[in-house]
């Protein structure tokens, strides 16, 4: 569409031809020039030049090229404003000089003009149509052949031409250069371009889109949990959430949100499942709803929940957790508590890079404790920021408890015996029950489950302290006192025993009396087992022992557990 100046007006010349009045008068010092402008849709105003002759003008108007010229007005200025017309009424003028000297009115030939307003009209509807068009609709306007849309942004603000509209009935305009949530004022002006008439400008109506919203996070609460987060959007009543499992499509309204609301949680997503998110803002304007359309999507992958494979005492009594590796995982957390269903507290973060264990050295013998592990992303890629589920806890002791069932085989025993390149004392030990060491591993194995203590703590307890069953101290192989029963530092040489298998027993009683306040199942061999009525049950783990609770070597327990360890590798 053509547009035209946004001057308020155009003006128009009329030229009125005087004829000669007084005889010497000349043509030319009677020749008038004249213009006329609509100044709006009920006035008109005539500009002319002054003439020497003239002391005072006459003013004619008529509404017909047919009528009678009627005065309107007899003024000395070379100016009048004539502000009672009708709009869409042609009106025709002329001037006529009136003598200085004789008062009367200077015959002219006449030349009128016609001069035309447009009739004023009002913007009746405003529709907002998207975020980015705003629609107005006014009714036609009597002598118009055109109309000027104005736009301010602002109430009060300076108005500028944003279109011109062409035609009788063309009623209505939609402005696309819309900033959505901007609030704009409208008014709109009739045009007669025939004359140059306009009508007056319509009061201001307002327009206003709704702003989109923007996705600023989102973070998963667990494997099936995420929640979003958006910025709040001025004028909104609700916010509606869409969702799809592909980038472009497939989006569905899952919820609608009050405008007060700025955050969601999806309670239906599934671990490791890749989903994309819109927000469309809704709000109203006269009454009507609208929209923002979609916002811009963001994608989701929620983390799948971390498996523990295993948690194990380390050579250095720690311990240490492995866990499956989660696809989008950046990092992990270790979360560590006391029992099971006890406060947990994050205690490590390992990223990804770093490999998927951790060791805690952090832990005190005795104690039992308990782990879990959460995969977290840093929102790389199509994987947003946040965690997934807790692994379900996995409890491991640093303290290797000497009661219980025996998790070794004789075969395994006798595997760490060899390991160490020692020959078996079968010259000694064959005529007390144990011709070789597969069967001394049996008798081992027989007398620990009698008084359920472990077999694997006294066969490494056998072999720390006799080095292999080489002895070489004060305490000698043909006693069968496999673990120094009664031996003092002041150089007693301790208990001696009949056969392997009393031996054997004595120290498992021996032990049991450290470890457990229970009685002994079988008759007491222990010739030291009456004095130990202030130790019973100080020692229940491995970890317990040394340092003064049945050895002095600081160093005891680790030698043993170390022992234990290569015995199970076999």
């Amino acid at each position: 569409m053509r547009r035209i100046g946004s001057r308020f007006s155009l003006l128009f010349c009329i030229v009125f031809l005087l004829g000669f009045a007084p005889e010497n008068a000349h043509a030319d010092s009677l020749h008038v020039s004249a213009s006329a402008t609509a100044v709006s849709s009920s006035k008109i105003k005539l500009q002319w030049n002054g003439v020497a002759l003239a002391g005072s003008y006459a003013v004619y108007r008529k509404t017909s090229a047919d009528a009678a010229y009627q005065k309107v007005i007899t003024t000395s200025n070379t100016d009048y404003t004539d502000a009672k017309v009708k709009a869409a009424v042609n009106y025709y003028y002329k001037i006529v000089p009136v003598s200085r000297e004789t008062g009367k009115e200077i015959k002219t030939a006449e030349v009128s003009v016609k001069m035309k307003t447009p009739a004023s009209t009002s913007i009746e509807k405003v529709k907002v149509k998207s975020p980015t068009k705003i629609q107005l609709f006014w009714k036609a306007s009597a002598g118009s052949d055109g109309y000027q849309i104005f736009r301010s942004e602002g109430d009060g603000a300076i108005y500028t031409e944003v279109e011109y509209i062409n035609g009788k009935t063309a009623c209505t305009y939609t402005d696309a250069n819309v900033i959505p949530g901007k609030t704009y004022f409208y008014k709109i002006r009739p045009v007669n371009r025939g004359n140059g008439g306009f009508g007056s400008c319509s009061a201001p109506v307002r327009g206003r889109t709704i702003a989109q919203a923007s996705i600023a996070s989102i973070s998963s609460l667990a494997s099936n949990r995420m929640q979003i987060t958006w910025n709040q959007v001025k004028n909104a009543r609700a916010y509606e959430i869409y969702r799809s499992t592909q980038a472009k499509g497939g989006y569905k309204k899952i919820t609608t949100l009050k405008g007060a609301q700025r955050k969601y949680v999806d309670k239906t997503v599934k671990s490791g499942k890749k989903y994309y998110y819109k927000i469309v803002v809704a709000g109203s304007f006269n009454g009507e709803k609208i929209t923002s359309g979609y916002s811009e999507a963001v994608s989701y992958r929620a983390l799948k929940q971390v498996k523990i494979s295993s948690v194990k005492v380390t050579a250095n009594d720690g311990l240490k957790l492995k866990w499956n590796k989660v696809t989008g995982a950046s990092k992990y957390k270790i979360y560590r508590a006391s029992s099971k269903f006890g406060t947990y507290k994050k205690i490590a973060t390992v990223k990804s890079a770093e490999g998927l264990a951790y060791t805690d050295n952090k832990v005190v013998s005795g104690r039992t404790y308990y782990y879990k592990v959460q995969a977290y992303s840093d929102g790389k890629g199509l994987i947003t920021a946040g965690s997934g589920t807790r692994s379900e806890a996995k409890g491991a002791s640093l303290s290797y408890a000497i009661m219980g069932e025996t998790s070794v085989t004789k075969e395994q025993m006798a595997a760490l015996y060899n390991a160490s390149g020692k020959k078996y004392p079968s010259n000694i030990y064959k005529s007390k029950g144990a011709k070789n060491i597969k069967e001394f591993c049996k008798i081992v194995l027989d007398e620990s489950e009698k008084e359920g203590v472990k077999a694997e703590v006294i066969f490494a307890q056998i072999c720390l302290e006799t080095g292999y069953l080489s002895f070489g101290g004060q305490v000698s192989a043909q006693q069968c006192n496999f673990s120094g029963i009664g031996a003092t530092d002041d150089g007693a040489a301790g208990a001696t025993f009949s056969d392997v298998r009393t031996g054997v027993r004595a120290q498992v009683q021996h032990l049991k009396g450290y470890a457990s306040k229970e009685d002994l199942n079988q008759k007491c061999v222990d010739p030291r087992f009456m004095y130990l009525s202030s130790k019973r049950g100080i020692a229940k783990y491995v970890q317990n022992l040394g340092n003064g609770n049945w050895a002095t070597d600081p160093g005891y327990a680790f030698k043993l557990m170390g022992l234990i360890r290569s015995m199970k590798s076999y």
